[in-house]
């Protein structure tokens, strides 16, 4: 019985010996935790191991005991984990790539996860292929928590994007550390990089000033761009996408990686058309990508060239709500029928609103017609002619030098260069939608021009137009060198330093673009011109002909020269960094010529320069394994933007100031494999924030100024988080409330050219609601992966508390009554509906054969077909109101997008 007993005894401690436990884990870089490293080989004993699949994961059966992981990669520094194998675990690898990551980092200012203390969102590859579908590459960023982002008019690349409140002007946007916000207004037209998309690495959004080392006009945020190159593995890909209005995109691309001679090459392009959600908002375009790399001993050596030559139609103003949806106005307290007029006021309402029709569908675009041009051909048959249509073509070129002069020092220098071409539409004379149909009539136009002859400017024979299309045309060529430097002193202390120039010129004219059936266009001559009466064409110097520039005829010079220093100190608990900015912004202008009579000929502002600068530091403390807390603070000392230095007429405005910026930011994390949280809270003071337009004096010279002192605070606090409760089931969640108010009340002064005092002016913005964002949103998304390869997504995102635009010149109760109150207090811009929008997006990817990889994915957009409104202008001279009423009735408005589909089939190989 004893042998018995002490056999048994010996098999169960054999077995548990030799029984094996599971060891599985994700590998992924550094520089964005979400792009997996597929193929990177985890090694459990001198010859034996494993490589990572298609989603960056692998899996190990060891028996208990100790031991030591190495996981390297292709480019990446190696990293080994002790570990102590007792039941089955789960070891996660981050590696770092040994020199590109430098230039990610040192460069391109990518944020990390409890290093960095600012806050911040990382979009991957795979989100961006799973959310996207056929919209702007900035309407993703809705994903993540203050920002707002709106396809605006409904045109294809006509998104708008605000964080914090901050318009698109006051984030600044870099595509691999490459600022290309346009250099005189700070807008970025996403319509230029419609294809990045196809060759992004990562997209991060970083809130308030964030971690660049540049000057930046980043009030709100910065949004970094990284694309693929050598650091990338060897892959190719093909997609094919079709969507709802003839939504139609292919796009392809491949990367060798790092090939054994130290070469890297990566290409991408993409075609796309739609016929617009909107009636006859077309869109046609090309995008290409082409980059080569080579390692030469410690340096890497990049060349890349990318650009999207593009065409759409648009929507330029907005209009009343009335004349898209009734119902929705109705609902909204609008008065749109005589019989419903309870009032004078009303009735007049209803008259106005009666010009532009009612009811006429949320997809309703009043910037077109038919037209048939059949002067010499009376079979041509009519089609659509949309007079708003922006074309336009930004190539990029960089190059771009990384060097590793030893483990301690590393050098970037870029070399950069943009040329753009290109231009927006419209009537010469704005024709009236009219019928049932609310269209224009070009047809009459064009009747009357082919028949026109004036015999004072052109031969009888010709036809000059009574009507036509001309083009308000922007062109630029830019250029700049951006040069940065990184000592590590020790483990411990890093500085790095570097210089930003950047020489722009922008030219900017009115050029006749579509005569419409005519033969030129006759202007009329400035009343002090003398005209030769015995000439034979008397008026022939006021001729012109398609292409002809006229009107106005501009160029703008900015030249930037900035510098940068940066001290950072870390350790495995602590992290801080102190930032330091200085930048000379010159601006000059030229006008060729002014006014439709070109009464004003060639006249030079001069050069005029201002200095602007930042001092950023913060802190990171990481509390333990899963906790860590961050602060920072800044100032920024904000040079004006070109259009704040001179007006239309190409004089100097008075008033010219910095604004400056004070900012404060409070962060905490928590990170768990099965529960990730980011709390942030902020608080902003924009001094002398810039009004729309400059304000008109009326003195011994009549003059235009700047207004300064209107002041404004933005603060609130976000949320985002991500529960794994369950395998395959990942439950993401974003939160943001803000409270954003302009906070000005009492006299401002106003100084001539020489600056001496002219007037006070009072303006009361106390209290008044930032407007044109959503200062309240909700949103998550629950990804479900049944089994591999297969996931369901659905995302519902709410925004609330929008407050319509508004003229802040208007906050002048003398000059403007209707803005206040009895007590004298600022009414409040119209707060619009707050509307909520679930987007569904599924797919399932399989194996074909060997390396080779299919995906299907489905995307539902706005799933429910929600009615909303996405922006809208307080007090609208276009909606027709004489009397202002900061309600909907005095509203205009954009209607946001409705349902659409997206389809789209990709192999990977």
């Amino acid at each position: 019985m004893k042998i018995k007993l002490l056999i048994v005894s010996l098999v169960l401690s054999l077995s548990l010996f030799a029984q094996k436990y599971t060891v599985t884990g994700h590998i992924s870089d550094k520089g964005n935790k979400d792009e997996a490293l597929i193929g990177a080989s985890v090694m459990y004993s001198e010859a034996e191991g494993v490589v990572a699949d298609i989603d960056g994961n692998y899996t190990i059966e060891l028996p208990a005991g100790h031991y030591t992981l190495i996981f390297s990669f292709v480019g990446y520094e190696k990293l080994e984990k002790e570990i102590d194998v007792e039941s089955d675990m789960v070891v996660d690898a981050v590696l770092t790539s040994s020199l590109m990551m430098k230039e990610v980092l040192v460069v391109a200012d990518v944020a990390i996860a409890r290093e960095t203390p600012v806050a911040f969102s990382t979009l991957s590859p795979k989100t961006l292929a799973e959310n996207l579908a056929s919209q702007d590459l900035a309407i993703a960023l809705n994903s993540t928590p203050g920002v707002y982002a709106t396809q605006e008019g409904g045109g294809d690349g006509d998104a708008e994007v605000t964080i914090r409140g901050f318009s698109s002007r006051n984030v600044g946007v870099l595509l691999d550390g490459v600022p290309v916000n346009d250099m005189e207004t700070g807008h970025v037209y996403w319509s230029n990089w419609f294809g990045l998309d196809a060759v992004t690495r990562s997209m991060q959004v970083q809130r308030g000033l964030g971690a660049s080392k540049l000057a930046l006009p980043s009030v709100g945020g910065t949004i970094n761009i990284i694309t693929k190159g050598m650091e990338s593995q060897k892959v190719g890909r093909l997609k094919q996408e079709v969507g709802s209005d003839g939504y139609l995109r292919t796009s392809f691309g491949y990367n060798t990686g790092k090939m054994k001679n130290g070469w890297a090459f990566s290409i991408a392009g993409s075609y796309k058309r739609s016929d617009g959600w909107v009636n006859k908002l077309y869109s046609k375009g090309f995008f290409y990508y082409a980059k080569v790399d080579k390692q030469l001993g410690n340096h890497i050596l990049s060349l890349s060239a990318y650009g999207a030559p593009q065409e759409h139609g648009q929507r330029s103003y907005k209009l009343p709500i009335a004349v898209y949806d009734k119902k929705l106005a109705e609902k909204n307290g609008v008065v749109t029928s005589y019989e419903t007029a309870q009032n004078k006021k009303d009735s007049m309402y209803v008259r106005n609103l009666m010009s532009y029709g009612i009811d006429r569908g949320v997809r309703y675009n009043q910037h077109w017609g038919y037209l048939a041009r059949n002067k010499n051909d009376s079979t041509v048959k009519s089609e659509p002619f949309n007079e708003r249509v922006n074309y336009y073509h930004k190539p990029q070129i960089t190059l771009k030098d990384s060097w590793c002069i030893n483990k301690q020092l590393f050098m970037s220098n870029i070399l950069y260069m943009s040329i753009g071409n290109g231009g927006g539409t419209h009537d010469f004379s704005s024709i009236a939608p009219s019928g049932e149909e609310g269209l224009k009539n070009y047809q009459d136009v064009y009747d009357k021009n082919i028949n026109n002859p004036n015999t004072l400017y052109a031969d009888g024979g010709l036809s000059a137009a009574t009507n036509f299309i001309e083009s308000s045309v922007n062109e630029h060529f830019w250029y700049g060198l951006l040069s940065t430097i990184n000592y590590e002193v020790s483990s411990q202390f890093s500085f790095s330093g570097g210089i930003d120039l950047r020489s722009y010129r922008g030219t900017h004219y009115c050029q006749v673009y579509d005569l419409l059936g005519a033969d030129y266009y006759a202007a009329t001559p400035h009343p002090k011109d003398v005209i030769d009466w015995t000439a034979e064409y008397p008026y022939a110097d006021y001729v012109y002909k398609e292409g002809d520039k006229f009107d106005y005829y501009t160029d703008g010079y900015v030249r930037w020269g900035g510098a940068f220093l940066q001290l950072e100190y870390k350790t495995k608990k602590v992290s801080a960094f102190l930032n330091l900015t200085g930048a000379r912004s010159s601006y000059n202008q030229i006008a060729h010529f002014y006014g439709r009579d070109s009464s004003i000929v060639r006249r030079e502002t001069g050069w005029n320069s201002f200095w602007g600068g930042t001092v950023k530091t913060g802190v990171n403390y990481n509390i333990n394994e899963e906790m860590n807390v961050f602060v920072n603070v800044g100032f920024l000392s904000k040079a004006p933007i070109f259009s704040s230095v001179y007006d239309y007429d190409n004089r100097l405005l008075t008033g010219i100031e910095n604004e400056l910026v004070k900012a404060v930011e409070l962060g905490y994390s928590y990170s768990t494999p099965m529960f990730s949280a980011n709390l942030n809270s902020y608080y902003t003071r924009w001094e002398n924030k810039p009004m729309t337009a400059s304000v008109s004096v009326e003195h011994d010279e009549p003059f235009k100024a700047n207004m300064n002192g209107m002041d404004a605070i933005h603060k609130g606090v976000e949320l985002d988080c991500i529960v794994k409760l369950i395998k395959g089931v990942d439950i993401q969640g974003i939160m943001s409330l803000g409270d954003w108010r302009w906070d000005t009340e009492g006299n401002l002064s106003l100084y001539d050219k020489h600056g001496n005092y002219v007037e006070d002016r009072f303006f009361n913005s106390k209290g008044i609601h930032v407007s044109n964002s959503a200062q309240t949103q909700f949103g998550g998304n629950i990804r479900w992966e049944p089994i591999k390869h297969l996931y369901i997504k659905p995302q519902l995102i709410y925004f609330a508390r929008y407050f319509a635009e508004f003229d802040v010149a208007g906050l002048n109760p003398y000059q403007h009554k209707e803005n206040f109150d009895e007590n004298g207090n600022p009414y409040d811009s119209w707060q619009t509906p707050s509307y909520m929008l679930l987007d569904l997006h599924m797919g399932y990817g399989w194996k074909i054969f060997d390396d080779y990889f299919m995906n299907i994915r489905v995307n539902v957009l706005n799933v429910l077909n929600e009615k909303y409104i996405a922006t809208a202008q307080d007090n609208d001279g276009h909606s027709g109101q004489t009397y202002k009423t900061h309600d909907a009735r005095s509203a205009a408005v954009f209607m946001g997008l409705g349902r659409r589909c997206n389809l789209s089939l990709s192999l990977k190989f």
